[in-house]
């Protein structure tokens, strides 16, 4: 049929009738669904009895998965790789040279405790970042219209119907369902279902960075002291150079990543996404902005004590399954949408 042609990017106007699979709306149905936007008060979104609704709900779960290993991966790991002898470096030094050799003083093993407690997630959600598949269209999605008249768009190079906020990622080659940006640091994209764990590895980081720069003043102050008062050994002097450099990378990447978390937690309050902010405009505000507090349990889940949690479990995971999305019902119309002539 001419609406599975690739050529139809923005997808061909909406045919009246049956979709194999699925009922098609007729008089005897009791009760008409209600389009998109018409939710009851300010907040709408697609109901949720509908065939579309129930078809993203049934595949909800099966989106969530581990990220199939391609060779597009593979060739992207030299990223990843490089990342991680950054950490492993400043981590080998801030433990084994600063204060590995003051362990087991008091001081030095609860600065070790908390700094591991925020090393580890930050390892596990550095691993959630690169394995979590960022989310896929579900399959068949997009052939029923339903009553909603809205145009959909049409991606010609996976021949799939994409749902709002998604786009394809030329790089993986596939389309991302809420697609904030593509980053190479963990070879993956970041969309629905690792934004989570792309914003907590951003926090992990930070921390860990902040308590490494602390923690390596004090051993300046001693170091020094030491080489006036003595003559240093060549490995003094060695392990001197390394902790300066462990310091200087990390205050270094302190006031890169300083400006970028910021940035992207406005994102998460405001319901952006990196793509999506770049054609915003000034002071506007987005369309499924919902609250903060809706906005940022879209991306971290309901339960607020799990957001520091690099795992997806049911109290945890995003809230929803970035194919429906609830609107301000205020700002929902837009170039293609008329207001009616009563408003």
């Amino acid at each position: 049929p001419f609406w599975l042609k690739p050529s139809c990017l923005e997808g061909p106007p909406r045919r009246p009738g049956r979709v194999r699979g699925y009922p098609g709306p007729s008089a005897s149905q009791p009760e008409r669904e209600r389009p998109l936007g018409a939710g009851v008060g300010r907040l709408g979104g697609l109901p949720a009895r509908s065939p579309v609704g129930l078809l993203g709900a049934a595949h909800s779960g099966a989106m969530q998965r581990t990220r199939p290993f391609t060779t597009q991966r593979l060739y992207g790991m030299g990223f990843i790789l490089i990342v991680l002898m950054m950490i492993l470096s400043i981590h080998s030094t801030f433990v084994f040279l600063n204060w590995g050799p003051k362990l087991w003083s008091p001081g030095a093993v609860s600065v070790m405790f908390v700094y591991h407690i925020f090393f580890v997630n930050l390892l596990a959600s550095f691993y959630q970042c690169v394995m979590t598949d960022p989310g896929v269209v579900p399959p068949n999605w997009g052939f029923y219209m339903g009553d909603e008249t809205k145009r959909r768009r049409y991606c010609k190079m996976c021949n799939v119907w994409k749902p709002d906020r998604t786009h394809h990622c030329s790089i993986c080659n596939r389309c991302i369902l809420n697609m904030d940006h593509h980053c190479p640091w963990i070879n993956n994209c970041v969309g629905f279902y690792n934004r989570k764990f792309f914003i907590q590895l951003l926090g992990y980081v930070y921390v860990s960075l902040v308590i490494v720069v602390i923690g390596t003043i004090p051993e300046f102050f001693e170091r020094y002291s030491k080489m006036r008062t003595s003559s240093p050994t060549t490995w003094f002097v060695f392990s001197s150079l390394l902790i300066v450099l462990a310091f200087c990378l990390s205050f270094l990447l302190l006031c890169t990543l300083t400006q970028f978390i910021k940035f992207h937690v406005k994102l998460v309050w405001d319901n952006y996404t990196t793509i999506e902010n770049l054609e915003r405009e000034e002071d506007a505000k987005s369309k499924f902005d919902v609250g903060r507090a809706r906005n940022w349990e879209q991306v971290f889940g309901a339960n607020k004590w799990l957001w520091w949690l690099p795992m997806h479990t049911q109290a945890s995971r995003p809230v929803g399954d970035g194919v429906r999305w609830r609107v301000h019902y205020t700002r929902i119309i837009d170039e293609d949408e008329e207001m009616p002539d009563n408003q």
